[in-house]
C-alpha cells in the first residue's frame, strides 16, 4: 500500500510538472505569434509535434507503473519544453537566456557552472540577429541547463535534509545513551564512545554545506564521507580520553579534574554527581568535535613513549 501510495504522488508531481512545461511553451508560442515569427511552416510543424509530443508524454506518466516510467516522462517533457527556444522571439533571446542563467545563480550552484554559461553559453546569445540558430542552440542549452540543477536541487535539498535529521536525533540518543551508561559501571567505557560519537555528529552537522550546493559526484559520496568523519572521530574521543586518564595530557577545569572524575563515577553512580556527569559527557564530546585531535594526540603520545621521528 505505502508503495503505490508513494507511485500515486510522485504521479502526481510528474503530471504537474509535464502541465508547467507545457505552459512554458505555450507562452512561448503566444510571445513569438505576436512578434510575427510563426509564420513559416517551419515553425509551425515545430510547435504541432512538441503539442503532440506533450500529450503523449501525459498519457504515458498516467499509465507509469513504476516510479523509474514516471521520471522517464519528466525528463521527456523537460525536452520537449526545451524546445521552445527555438522560437522565442528573436529580439528576446539575449534577455532569456540571461535570466534563466540568473535563475540558476539563486539556487547557490557552484560558481564554475556559472562562470562556464557565462563564457560559453550566454555570448551568442548576442547574435540572435545575425546567427539565429547559433542563439537559439545556447538558449536551449541555457534551458536545459536550468532544468538539470532545478532537479538536482531539489533532490539535493531533500537528502540534506535527511541528513540533518538523522544526525540531529543521533546526537540526542546517542547523549541519552551515554549519560546512561555513566551510571554503570560496566558500561562506562560505551559511555565515552557513545558521547564521543556524538560529538562527531555534531562536527559532520556544523560542517554541512548549508550556502552552496555540492555537485552530484560530492553529494554521492556524502555517506560514505559522514561515516569516516564520524567514525575517526569517534576514536579520537576515546584516545583522548584514554591519554587524560593515563595523565598524559592534563585537562582541568578549577577543581574538576577529568581523570579523577572519570575513575570516580566508574565505581557507581552513588559516586556520580550531576556535574561530574556534565564533564564525563563534555569532555568527549569535545574530543569527538575537533577530528583533527586523533593526530594532534598521536603524536604527543609518539614523544612521550619515544616513537616520534
Amino acid at each position: 500500500m505505502a508503495k503505490k501510495e508513494k507511485l500515486e504522488r510522485e504521479r502526481d508531481d510528474i503530471l504537474y510538472e509535464i502541465r508547467d512545461e507545457r505552459s512554458d511553451f505555450e507562452a512561448m508560442v503566444q510571445r513569438a505569434r505576436i512578434a510575427g515569427e510563426l509564420a513559416s511552416d517551419a515553425l509551425g510543424n515545430l510547435v504541432s509535434e512538441v503539442q503532440a509530443g506533450f500529450e503523449r508524454i501525459t498519457q504515458a506518466a498516467k499509465t507509469a507503473q513504476t516510479i523509474e516510467e514516471l521520471e522517464t516522462a519528466g525528463d521527456d517533457a523537460d525536452r520537449q519544453g526545451q524546445l521552445r527556444a527555438y522560437i522565442c522571439p528573436l529580439n528576446e533571446v539575449e534577455d532569456e537566456g540571461k535570466h534563466y542563467v540568473d535563475l540558476i545563480a539563486e539556487w547557490n550552484v557552484p560558481s564554475s557552472v556559472l562562470d562556464r554559461l557565462r563564457t560559453s553559453q550566454v555570448p551568442k546569445l548576442k547574435d540572435a540577429a545575425s546567427k539565429p540558430a547559433k542563439a537559439r542552440n545556447a538558449l536551449r542549452a541555457i534551458y536545459q541547463e536550468h532544468d538539470s540543477w532545478d532537479r538536482y536541487t531539489t533532490h539535493y535539498e531533500g537528502e540534506m535534509l535527511k541528513f540533518s535529521w538523522i544526525l540531529g536525533v543521533a546526537v540526542l540518543v546517542l547523549i541519552a545513551s551515554a549519560i546512561v551508561c555513566f551510571l554503570f559501571p560496566k558500561s562506562f567505557l560505551a559511555g565515552l564512545m557513545l558521547a564521543g560519537t556524538a560529538g562527531a555528529c555534531v562536527s559532520v552537522l556544523s560542517r554541512m554545506p548549508f550556502i552552496e550546493v555540492e555537485l552530484s559526484g560530492n553529494l554521492e559520496s556524502y555517506t560514505r564521507r559522514i561515516i569516516s568523519r564520524v567514525a575517526v572521530g569517534a576514536v579520537a574521543s576515546l584516545i583522548g580520553c584514554g591519554l587524560l586518564d593515563w595523565g598524559i595530557i592534563n585537562l582541568s577545569v578549577g577543581n574538576m579534574n577529568f581523570a579523577y572524575t572519570a575513575n570516580t563515577c566508574s565505581t557507581g553512580a552513588e559516586q556520580c554527581s550531576p556535574l561530574r556527569l556534565l564533564v564525563l559527557v563534555c569532555v568527549p564530546l569535545i574530543f569527538g568535535f575537533s577530528e583533527r585531535a586523533l593526530t594532534t594526540f598521536v603524536r604527543q603520545f609518539g614523544k612521550i613513549v619515544g616513537f616520534d621521528e
